[in-house]
């Protein structure tokens, strides 16, 4: 039986996946819906690691770190570990470096956090 808050690298639909993250840049959470499941829950957090600025394909970058694109619903996701943090990115909420791990699980914990505290209760 498979473990429903296990979290699964995105494989079949990668290319739907890519396309979906592609479209949507200056913002933490997705306005489309998930690739995989149809839910309205996709995000996306980078971690600097170097603040060496730079432009490539007319494009500019704050420097090299990490990216994490998940779905909160069906908990797929897709991790980058090497690549540029666009200059838009403002992180919307810390994780302590030594929380991460490949799959998004300590982000989404800490978005949710962040969320639940912003929405009220009704």
């Amino acid at each position: 039986m498979n473990d429903p808050t296990a979290w699964q690298e995105v494989l079949e639909l990668r290319s739907d996946w890519r396309r979906t993250f592609n479209e949507e840049s200056g913002s933490a959470d997705l306005v489309g819906p998930c690739p995989v499941c149809g839910s309205y829950t996709l995000h996306r957090w980078y971690l600097l690691e170097d603040s060496e600025a730079k432009v490539f394909r007319g494009l500019r970058f704050r420097g090299r770190g990490r990216l994490w694109e998940w779905c909160s619903t069906c908990r797929t996701f897709e991790h980058f570990r090497d690549g540029f943090v666009p200059d838009w990115w403002t992180a919307p909420f810390d994780v302590a470096p030594d929380r991460l791990r490949y799959d998004p699980g300590p982000i989404e914990e800490a978005r949710s956090t962040v969320t639940a505290a912003v929405v009220p209760d009704h």
